[in-house]
């Protein structure tokens, strides 16, 4: 791996580590679902679907998907009830009590879970190959991630100033011995979905759990106001994520109906000073979490871990794009 010289202690260092890391799973769950191809599954199915992805032996309770996916217990029967129905996932009865009923995955499930594993797989011995990284390196990266996930999955988030009593829902935990079988791709995927939710569900505490289409455009907005990049349309958040016009109107709607954005001129949407807030605090929360993280690690593996996010995302935004087209017909860099 090509040396550099980051600062491991610093404030930019911490903030850049986990700006870098969900960029990259963004691009990176955004191509897994390109790669199974779910463009008829909605927004409130697509956290059973991630879940399921990372978690395809699970048969967790209803209450353990409410936790992990946001969702009120309505939407997410109804979510349920769809992918019943397309034959991805089944209903079962507890093997403990009959009266508790479980969800667990079928093998047509198992079949397009396959198919992003493959394309993963290929595409990270590409990135081995063309950024130099030696297996050794690669072990030492996996480590990483998997003590990364695992401090997140273990329920622990930093407390806030002035909010000493923000806590993580009983989301259902991975057992390490399953953190240590998941591709590193993967293992990132499982820590960002889990450090996000949390913080974003506190402050919807008065109004209900919030939807994955309000966090999907939320997320959007804040990583647009953390780097200021300025606000979208309608129509650029539609195209953003592959959705109509009128869901997306739909979603904003109810988001203004919350105080947390607001249409402005040519119909551009922007977060208010209440979706400001949530974004402060919730990089608050990201930058101590990760603050904490590299404070458990050695100098040199901070360093090690940066230079690597950094050889990754240059990979997606270069390497990759080419990677993609070469042997798939979907391109969601451009």
């Amino acid at each position: 791996m090509p040396e550099q010289n980051p600062s491991p202690n610093d404030k930019q260092t911490v903030k850049d580590a986990w700006t870098k890391l969900f960029l990259a799973a963004d691009i990176l769950r955004t191509t897994s679902y390109s790669v199974i191809n779910l463009d008829y599954v909605n927004f409130a199915q697509f956290p059973i679907i991630q879940f399921f992805l990372e978690c395809p032996d699970a048969s967790p309770a209803m209450k353990e998907l409410i936790a992990v996916s946001g969702l009120s217990s309505g939407a997410l029967s109804q979510a349920i009830d769809a992918l019943v129905e397309k034959g991805f996932l089944e209903r079962v009865s507890s093997q403990t009590d009959s009266r508790i009923r479980m969800v667990r995955t079928t093998e047509k499930f198992g079949a397009i879970r396959s198919k992003p594993v493959r394309f993963f797989g290929k595409m990270q011995a590409d990135f081995r190959r063309s950024s130099g990284i030696t297996p050794e390196e690669m072990r030492k990266v996996k480590s990483l991630f998997v003590r990364l996930a695992e401090s997140r999955t273990g329920g622990e988030l930093v407390a806030m100033k002035q909010l000493s009593d923000l806590e993580t829902p009983d989301l259902v935990s991975v057992p390490s011995r399953r953190l240590d079988r998941l591709p590193v791709w993967m293992l990132l995927l499982h820590f960002t979905t889990n450090l996000k939710l949390p913080t974003l569900m506190y402050f919807y505490g008065n109004t209900g759990r919030i939807s994955l289409g309000k966090l999907r455009i939320l997320n959007y907005l804040f990583f647009l106001s953390y780097r200021k990049k300025g606000s979208p349309t309608i129509a650029e958040l539609a195209a953003r994520f592959h959705c109509k016009t009128g869901l997306v109107s739909q979603t904003v709607r109810a988001l203004t109906r919350d105080d947390m954005v607001e249409t402005v001129q040519d119909d551009r949407v922007k977060l208010t000073q209440k979706g400001l807030f949530v974004r402060r605090m919730s990089s608050k929360s990201y930058t101590c979490f990760m603050d904490r993280f590299f404070h458990g690690l050695e100098p040199e593996k901070v360093a090690f871990f940066m230079r690597f996010l950094d050889l990754m995302l240059d990979y997606l935004k270069t390497d990759g794009k080419a990677f993609l087209s070469s042997g798939e017909e979907i391109d969601i860099f451009g």
